[in-house]
């Protein structure tokens, strides 16, 4: 995790005045910082006597972040795919065609898997996306990960194109004369999916320029 960059300046500044590691790090905390982040930020320079601070070497934790983003890419698709798969079943078990009729106990069985799916891999997600945002305030002036950047435009051109194929089976539906309640509800089911991923990185991508800008600014 890249350092904050108002906080680094402010540890550098505190020990070049002369304070102690243990009174910089007793503010920090006292002021909302997480132990984690005080520390992390603190370690940024080497404990020696000399009169100004001094740098540590830095070892980079990309393949960590590259990591945990593309944990959090796969969990999405999976997620989303249970989501999916457990909507179309029930709406094929609600709306049968009479050529279904013989797959009743079939389709039970796939409500069941999907449900079980959705069951585990949602509430992961949602939790490794709550630590990413997490990530994304502490990190809001530093830029974003280049892992999180290829990872949060692949996701952004998997759901789009998606979104892209889910009209296009619905334009041949029509075109071909075969369009059904059944079909439209499971167009609008990808389409909603789909598109709140589009929505949610994009606006990530938005939140990390906002960030960049505003820390040039300053």
């Amino acid at each position: 995790m890249a350092v904050n960059k108002g906080l680094a300046e402010f540890v550098e500044k505190s020990l070049g005045k002369g304070l102690s590691r243990t009174e910089i790090k007793g503010a920090l905390e006292a002021a909302g910082w997480e132990k984690e982040e005080v520390t992390q930020a603190i370690s940024a320079f080497h404990d020696i006597e000399f009169p100004v601070p001094v740098p540590s070497k830095q070892f980079s934790l990309a393949a960590k972040d590259t990591v945990f983003y593309l944990f959090l890419f796969v969990a999405l698709h999976l997620a989303s795919f249970g989501l999916i798969f457990l909507a179309f079943n029930i709406i094929e078990l609600q709306m049968p065609y009479p050529t279904d009729y013989g797959s009743v106990e079939n389709l039970e069985g796939s409500v069941r898997y999907w449900l079980a799916w959705s069951v585990v891999f949602v509430p992961v997600y949602l939790f490794v996306a709550w630590r990413a945002e997490e990530k994304r305030k502490l990190t809001s002036n530093c830029g974003m990960p280049t892992g999180r950047q290829w990872l949060t435009y692949l996701a952004l051109f998997t759901a789009t194109m998606t979104v892209l194929g889910d009209l296009i089976a619905l334009v041949l539906a029509f075109l071909s004369g075969d369009v059904t309640l059944r079909l439209v509800l499971k167009v609008v089911i990808v389409l909603v999916i789909a598109g709140a991923v589009i929505a949610y990185y994009y606006r990530d991508i938005k939140l990390a320029e906002a960030g960049l800008e505003a820390s040039d600014e300053g």
